[in-house]
C-alpha cells in the first residue's frame, strides 16, 4: 500500500517540523552573526591596546595619539560622555559617567 509521502502529500507534522528547523536555522543564525559582531570588537579592542602599548607612557596631551584614537566625543547629558574610538576603520564606542 502506497504511503502518503510516496503519493506526495505532506504528513501533517511535517509542517510544523518545517516550522521549527526553519526558526533554529533563523536562531543560529543570529547567534552567529552576534559571536561574529563580538570577535570583531574584541580585535578592534586588540587593536587599540597595541596601539597605545606602542608608544612610551603619555605624560601629557598627545595630540597626536588623540587624533588616532578618537573619532568623535559626544555628550549626551551634564554627567554622561560617549567616545567614538578608532579601530581599523571601524568605530568602538565608550560610554563614560562622570
Amino acid at each position: 500500500m502506497p504511503t502518503r509521502e510516496s503519493q506526495g502529500q505532506i504528513p501533517k507534522t511535517m509542517p510544523g517540523l518545517t516550522w521549527e528547523m526553519d526558526e533554529l536555522r533563523q536562531q543560529h543564525s543570529a547567534f552567529t552573526q552576534a559571536e561574529l559582531m563580538r570577535k570583531d570588537t574584541l580585535s578592534r579592542v586588540w587593536e587599540i591596546e597595541r596601539m597605545l602599548r606602542e608608544r612610551d607612557v603619555v605624560k601629557a596631551f598627545d595630540e597626536d595619539l588623540f587624533a588616532a584614537l578618537v573619532e568623535q566625543i559626544r555628550v549626551v547629558s551634564l554627567v554622561e560622555v560617549v567616545f567614538v574610538l578608532k579601530a581599523g576603520g571601524h568605530y568602538i564606542q565608550v560610554r563614560e559617567v562622570l
